[in-house]
């Protein structure tokens, strides 16, 4: 498997397709409590076009946890660590829910490395329901089929839901729950006119993790998504491949 040493331990990683001098890599970014793998049918649409990379954020996946606590800015540096020692140049950030967070964090840090922002279900600021640390504190066994129920759409065929709970990943409820503290302790929301590239927000149209009242006024194109909700990457992958290979960067 394909690791990066860092400072603060190694990170795993995935990478499709070849390196173009036309195409900027593309970078993604997983949300709370999941991993790289959440990516696998993006990653694989995207590779016919350009490069891609799906990271294992530090304790996820068979990432290193490294030093405590985990933070955006954890997250963050891990990020730009990897792409710098893959000397991807720079690229495109795509972040799911808590991936976008981490992905704008990292444009703001680096705004030469950050060619554009593709942020799906997501808002600068978000809110977690209390069920979920509850959940993760007295019932983790159970997160999964919450989330099940929760976080995809109402109209979600079967199919989807019994691979979402094939595959999700078995991240640690500690790591999983400081995911979600740093969701709800994170407000970017007056920072984003400071990001230099584009930006580009994918929606569910069936959300119900991110109330509509956060996604209003977000500087940037919004696209909604029909029959889809908060999790993206499962359950519309080609609508987010197309996205990133329309960019062109």
């Amino acid at each position: 498997m394909p690791y990066v040493p860092l400072a603060s331990g190694r990170v795993h990683y995935a990478e499709r397709g070849e390196r173009a001098p036309d195409r900027a890599s593309t970078l993604f970014i997983h949300g709370a409590g999941a991993g790289a793998a959440l990516w696998s049918m993006v990653l694989a649409r995207v590779a016919r076009h350009t490069h891609a990379i799906a990271v294992d954020l530090p304790g996820h996946g068979p990432s290193e946890i490294g030093a405590r606590p985990l933070t955006l800015e954890r997250y963050r540096d891990a990020v730009g660590g990897l792409a710098g020692t893959l000397c991807l140049g720079p690229s495109v950030l795509v972040g799911h829910s808590l991936g976008a967070l981490v992905a704008l964090a990292a444009a703001l840090a680096w705004p030469d490395k950050v060619r554009a922002l593709v942020l799906c279900a997501a808002a600068p600021r978000m809110t977690v329901e209390p069920e979920v640390f509850r959940l993760l504190r007295d019932e983790p066994e159970h997160f999964v089929a919450w989330l099940a129920d929760h976080a995809l759409s109402p109209r979600a065929k079967p199919v989807i839901r019994q691979g979402f709970l094939a595959a999700a990943a078995p991240t640690p409820a500690e790591i999983a729950t400081a995911d979600f503290q740093i969701v709800q302790a994170t407000d970017l929301a007056a920072r984003v006119e400071e990001v230099a590239c584009p930006i580009t927000w994918l929606d569910g149209a069936d959300d119900r993790i991110v109330p509509p009242a956060l996604r209003e006024g977000r500087r940037g194109q919004v696209v909604t998504i029909p029959a889809a909700g908060h999790l993206l990457p499962i359950e519309a992958p080609a609508a987010i491949a197309e996205t990133v290979i329309a960019l062109r960067p």
